[in-house]
């Protein structure tokens, strides 16, 4: 089954108010809660999904993993469908990428990187860097940022950008508010 990762964007933007987060969670529940909801619909659309996943000790711990059905035997999955991770810190954009692009066997079909990154100026420069690493061919970056200027406790745009190996193919941007404390995303037109 081939995903359509911007859809699966667009289905995490339409649902991130029932994540029920606010400016008052830290750093820690926003991941957890993040990589919950997509262990979930992995879990919907039929996989096999697993949290700090080794693949069985080969390679270093990844945020979540989906595997296909019906492909496990000799103690191994052998259809690695999605390699998610989601990174806090912008300090570590970089080694996000890295472990995102690493050219290691097995290889997921797909890819999902979700980063907290300063600005859309960095945002730009870690996309070009993406395109240079990524030998997949569906792969999802969201940056999530502060575009406004404002000093605030959350970021208030998301810059999404799908990719097939060395291109973007699509990008779609989201505005996040917050309604009494409660954050909330919105597709931009």
């Amino acid at each position: 089954m081939q995903l359509d990762l911007m859809r699966v964007f667009e289905g995490y933007v339409r649902n991130y108010h029932t994540f029920n987060l606010s400016v008052h969670h830290g750093k820690h529940s926003f991941t957890m809660t993040e990589i919950e909801y997509f262990s979930r619909l992995g879990s919907m659309l039929g996989y096999y999904p697993f949290t700090e996943d080794t693949c069985n000790g080969k390679r270093r711990a990844m945020d979540l993993t989906w595997w296909g059905s019906y492909s496990y035997e000799e103690d191994y999955w052998h259809d690695f469908v999605l390699h998610l991770e989601r990174e806090n810190y912008f300090k570590k954009d970089e080694e996000t990428l890295d472990k995102l692009f690493a050219d290691e066997e097995p290889t997921p079909r797909h890819a999902i990187g979700i980063l907290n990154v300063r600005n859309g100026a960095r945002a730009d420069e870690l996309l070009k860097r993406a395109k240079s690493m990524c030998r997949l061919d569906e792969a999802l970056l969201v940056f999530r940022t502060y575009s406004s200027g404002k000093k605030q406790p959350y970021f208030d745009e998301v810059l999404a950008y799908r990719l097939r190996k060395s291109k973007v193919v699509d990008e779609r941007r989201a505005s996040v508010t917050s309604i009494e404390g409660t954050l909330f995303m919105k597709l931009a037109d």
